[in-house]
């Protein structure tokens, strides 16, 4: 008691935000405690003291190894030969413990509300195209304790959406069965959707790093199972949780640049690219630099040739993605662009419409909801692009209705749904099965024309009749 009571009467040394700062401390004797375990003390140090500012001018917080407080030195008076904590490593502490505490308080009222909780994320499996503004808001709050789990488990949706998208195009389903197989599959892609933006709030995101270790590329793929379904909503979430990730995954972006074998994979890097520019300006300047280089740089002889065939709509693809960095994300513009093309969803009624935040917010989503084709053309892509651009910047829930606009606007989901996501690929299926003109001699094992990445044997020429 005696020590505390000296430590209190020395408050006057320290400036106010550094009063504050100590009497948090002293109030939360479990984080001192934390504190003190967590610093390598000598074993004949009794005392050490926690730097406030900086680590020699102080000032500074002397507390005992038991952690009682003791008393404060100013700014430019010296602890001696006390071990000091640094401000980072107190700062570093306070998160740790502040995580701990949120795990902790979530567990237990995961074990009060276990029913409503089970509840609440089958939704994102169950129903997942009925998952409203405020359900993902309430599901997003339980980051702290399954962060990294919505995260391992986007990575597990997103490798079985790459493989069931070809056998649901393939397959042409009919009957029950082929309804059973086309619900799957839309619930698959809804649900990987709402899994890769959760996944990628995830404050413990080295897990996928662990998880992509020893795959090469795969740390560039983050958002491909997406943005590779060429439709305009997967496409735009797959870009923001890129961009959401971070730096962490701009040097395999940036590689893949260079390397990329087919088209929609670099249309899945430029947008993966142009989102992380426009959210973080740091890096824009960075990423526009490679975008622009990107047309004339090759790592590999597929993406050469890639290059080759294709090289004028690589080069405008560049171009557009390095010019829409140049705009600014704060711009009201982008704003009244998206309420604009919400308006557009009300063709019979769109003048009698209201002018209230709560309508001009639902005519913001609705673009962003959009399950049509936006890659097979030109024009296409370069809405998407700019879709993207609109909505790197913004919070997650910018992609969900909110309930009660949800529930008057959202149908009854059928196969013909399922079918129409499918189309953009399955038109890009059709036209590599199109007779190659005679004349042209492909070798079995080169690469095929159609930019595939694979060989020739294995990709389009099964598919062709006999000459």
């Amino acid at each position: 008691m005696a020590h505390a009571e000296h430590f209190l009467t020395r408050l006057d040394r320290l400036a106010g935000p550094d009063v504050e700062l100590a009497l948090g401390l002293y109030r939360d004797p479990e984080l001192l405690r934390s504190i003190v375990a967590a610093a390598t003390l000598p074993e004949a140090a009794a005392r050490l003291a926690i730097s406030l500012d900086d680590p020699d001018a102080g000032p500074f917080l002397v507390v005992t190894r038991t952690g009682d407080f003791v008393t404060c030195l100013g700014r430019g008076m010296r602890p001696g030969g006390l071990p000091v904590v640094t401000r980072g490593e107190l700062d570093t502490c306070a998160r740790q413990i502040d995580r701990l505490r949120d795990v902790m308080a979530l567990a237990q009222r995961a074990r009060n509300e276990a029913r409503q909780t089970r509840q609440m994320l089958r939704r994102l499996f169950e129903v997942p195209d009925a998952l409203s503004r405020e359900d993902f808001r309430e599901i997003a709050t339980w980051e702290p304790l399954l962060g990294a789990s919505f995260l391992t488990t986007y990575v597990a949706m997103g490798a079985e959406l790459s493989e069931m998208g070809p056998i649901v195009r393939n397959a042409r389903p009919r009957g029950s069965r082929g309804d059973d197989m086309l619900r799957d599959y839309w619930n698959l892609l809804h649900g990987a959707g709402h899994l890769a933006l959760l996944g990628s709030m995830a404050r413990d995101q080295e897990v996928y790093g662990e998880l992509t270790r020893d795959l090469e590329g795969a740390q560039a793929a983050f958002s491909y199972p997406l943005v590779g379904t060429g439709i305009v909503t997967f496409m735009l979430k797959g870009a923001w949780a890129a961009a959401r990730m971070g730096k962490r995954l701009l040097p395999a972006y940036k590689r893949a640049l260079a390397a990329d074998v087919a088209l929609y994979e670099l249309v899945d890097t430029l947008l993966a690219l142009l989102a992380l520019g426009t959210r973080t300006s740091g890096l824009r300047a960075e990423i526009q630099k490679a975008l622009r280089a990107a047309p004339g740089r090759a790592t590999t002889p597929e993406a050469e040739r890639l290059r080759a065939t294709m090289g004028p709509e690589i080069d405008a693809l560049c171009e557009a993605a390095a010019s829409l960095l140049d705009g600014d994300p704060d711009d009201p513009g982008f704003e009244r662009s998206l309420q604009h093309m919400g308006r557009s969803f009300f063709t019979e009624n769109a003048d009698t419409l209201p002018d209230d935040a709560e309508t001009r917010d639902v005519l913001r989503t609705l673009p962003l909801l959009l399950r049509v084709d936006g890659i097979s053309r030109g024009t296409k892509l370069l809405t998407t692009m700019q879709l993207v651009a609109a909505s790197a910047s913004g919070p997650p829930e910018q992609f969900y209705l909110p309930r009660a606009a949800l529930k008057a606007m959202r149908t009854p989901w059928r196969p013909a749904d399922t079918l129409a996501i499918l189309e953009p690929l399955m038109a890009v299926d059709r036209a590599r099965r199109k007779p190659v003109v005679r004349g042209v001699d492909i070798g079995r094992n080169d690469p095929c024309f159609c930019n595939s990445g694979r060989k020739w044997k294995k990709c389009c020429a099964p598919a062709l009749p006999p000459t």
